[in-house]
């Protein structure tokens, strides 16, 4: 994608998701899938990346984007093990982790620096931990009020 590739990346990790769910929606099925994304994402950002510092290129070049499919994987695991409604929790992960990825706050500015594919996938996987605890905390909040009512 020449425009914005990492927002299809992870838009790509949502419709994944939401059609998981859609097709099988047992809790299990999505955070099976979601462990299954985050892991092989990994796997196959860290082994197919590590060259890229090698070879004097970008650190963290937007055309790769496996590194946003498994940091949004990471982000949507609260919409999985929500019970009720997903489609909320699914979409303010999106947006957070986009949100997050591209600001870069520390500590996800820092894991850029480490070397290889490693840090080209860390920084995405920080992002997506701290966008699915906003999400996690904002869940708790929204039932923590409606239990009042």
């Amino acid at each position: 994608m020449p425009i914005a590739p990492g927002t299809f990346g992870s838009l790509f990790m949502l419709a994944a998701f939401l059609v998981v769910h859609h097709f099988w929606p047992i809790q299990f099925v999505s955070v099976f899938f979601l462990l299954a994304s985050m892991i092989i994402g990994g796997i196959l950002c860290i082994v197919f990346s590590a060259s890229l510092d090698k070879d004097g290129r970008k650190k963290d070049p937007g055309w790769v984007v496996i590194d946003e499919f498994a940091g949004q994987a990471v982000a949507l695991f609260p919409a999985a093990i929500t019970s009720g409604s997903f489609l909320f929790p699914a979409i303010a992960a999106f947006v957070l982790f986009r949100v997050f990825d591209i600001w870069k706050p520390s500590p996800i500015r820092e894991m850029e620096h480490l070397g290889g594919g490693l840090g080209i996938l860390a920084d995405d996987l920080v992002a997506g931990v701290i966008a699915g605890t906003v999400v996690c905390i904002g869940t708790l909040l929204v039932r923590f009020a409606l239990m009042g009512r």
